[in-house]
């Protein structure tokens, strides 16, 4: 043992380990908590109702423009080409629910005619989105 030397003393470095441990778990929570909602094909302002019910997890979502265009998984269709859509996914996948955004300006009988449609593909319900009247 020496006694006249000096021990040599290592330069320590925080260890950033732990840091990253952390900013990776919150990354995580984050990515994992947030929502991520879809945007609509085209902008679709619903009309108002006193009375309504929660809708199910739709399977299927239809949107009526104002101008009554027809829009399903953002194309735009005729009520022809919206019938044989969900003909081909129903043979495909079991759907039991279709919900409608309709614009509250769209016509009403394009309205009709979407549900007549919905219906006679064998889908059992049609939900329509309208917004609470206070």
């Amino acid at each position: 043992m020496n006694l006249l030397t000096k021990p040599i003393k290592k330069k320590r470095f925080p260890n950033l380990v732990p840091l990253i441990n952390i900013v990776f778990l919150l990354l995580i929570f984050f990515m994992l908590s947030g929502t991520l909602s879809k945007k609509d094909f085209f902008d679709v302002n619903p009309p108002e109702s006193y009375t309504g019910s929660n809708a199910e997890a739709p399977e299927v979502i239809i949107l009526i423009s104002n101008e009554n265009k027809i829009s399903l998984n953002d194309k735009i269709m005729s009520n022809i080409e919206l019938e044989a859509y969900l003909i081909n996914l129903l043979e495909k996948q079991k759907i039991e629910e279709a919900l409608i955004k309709a614009d509250g300006n769209a016509s009403s009988g394009t309205l009709s005619q979407v549900i007549r449609t919905i219906r006679n593909t064998g889908i059992k319900r049609a939900a329509i989105v309208t917004k609470n009247k206070p």
